[in-house]
């Protein structure tokens, strides 16, 4: 969808890029700020010093041919099996 919008609404490809790697910046930040606890403005010192990061990583992502950019990811999957067993505290209350 994120791509749908950004064809419809003409944003242009590297702005697109990083807001949708933003996104998960900034989801993950969330994340840990619940898991860790990391702390509010911990969390923000990170997303402030992501932003210059984010955009160097998305232009130098942009410029790699297709042939080296992979979609396996055995870790994710292995995190999702085990998943169904996991303690974790997060979004609970």
């Amino acid at each position: 969808m994120f791509s749908l919008a950004a064809v419809k609404w003409e944003i242009p490809l590297l702005e697109a890029t990083a807001g949708l790697a933003w996104t998960w910046v900034e989801n993950q930040v969330a994340a840990a700020t619940r898991l860790i606890p990391l702390g509010q403005t911990a969390s923000q010192r990170l997303l402030v010093a992501a932003g210059p990061v984010l955009m160097d990583v998305v232009q130098q992502g942009l410029t790699l041919p297709d042939e080296v950019i992979g979609t396996a990811a055995p870790g994710l999957a292995m995190a999702g099996a085990l998943h169904e067993t996991q303690y974790s505290r997060l979004f609970r209350s």
